[in-house]
């Protein structure tokens, strides 16, 4: 065998354990890149935030299984897009599968998303979704608990004032309010639905 060829095979696996490294960092964790990672047996945990009718606990959906989702209400792109995936996947759920998961919205802009703005827009989806949030101490405590990225970007010009960037997935929490795995917001309806399912049958 020649250097030339010796080379390429070198070079190719070089790449493939690259690529390997890369996926596995990916699928095994929740930041980007530049961030701290943690590995998805540090994650999730119990929690206690606010709805308009008072403190809701992760307990709380103890026997269901859970899809939690990080984002806010101002939110244009990923939040809204990851909803319309949940209403998707819910339409491929039988009645006694939707009656047994719940689906909820925590806010990680408790400035300017009120309980009252959360309520009604959690009231929108009928009882397929449960909006909260918390102090800024209680939203800094869970993120962190689940992995979450998010931190605010300044919107020069805009009404706004400012957005919101943050990571998006949804969290799967089994039916002993523990966190199952995560899941991108690249997740199609039918790979959800097969997850929450799969749960169910757990």
């Amino acid at each position: 065998m020649n250097q030339s060829k010796i080379l390429k095979i070198s070079i190719a696996t070089a790449i493939f354990f690259s690529i390997f490294i890369i996926v596995l960092y990916a699928t095994n964790s929740t930041r980007p890149i530049g961030e701290k990672y943690k590995q998805l047996s540090e994650l999730g945990g119990p929690f206690t935030l606010q709805t308009k009718d008072g403190p809701f606990s992760l307990s709380d959906i103890e026997g269901k299984v859970g899809v939690v989702y990080f984002g806010f209400l101002s939110c244009t792109e990923a939040c809204p897009a990851s909803i319309g995936v949940v209403q998707a996947a819910y339409k491929q759920l039988s009645d006694e599968e939707r009656a047994n998961v719940q689906f909820l919205f925590i806010s990680v802009d408790p400035d300017r998303d009120s309980l009252e703005d959360l309520y009604d827009f959690g009231d929108y989806y009928d009882n397929d979704l449960l909006a909260l949030t918390g102090t800024q101490e209680e939203i800094d405590k869970v993120s962190s608990d689940y992995g979450v990225f998010f931190e605010l970007t300044d919107l020069e010009g805009s009404a706004l004032g400012y957005t919101v960037d943050h990571s998006s997935r949804f969290y799967m929490i089994d039916k002993q309010g523990k966190l199952f795995t995560t899941m991108s917001h690249s997740t199609t309806p039918s790979e959800l639905a097969a997850r929450i399912q799969q749960l169910q049958a757990m």
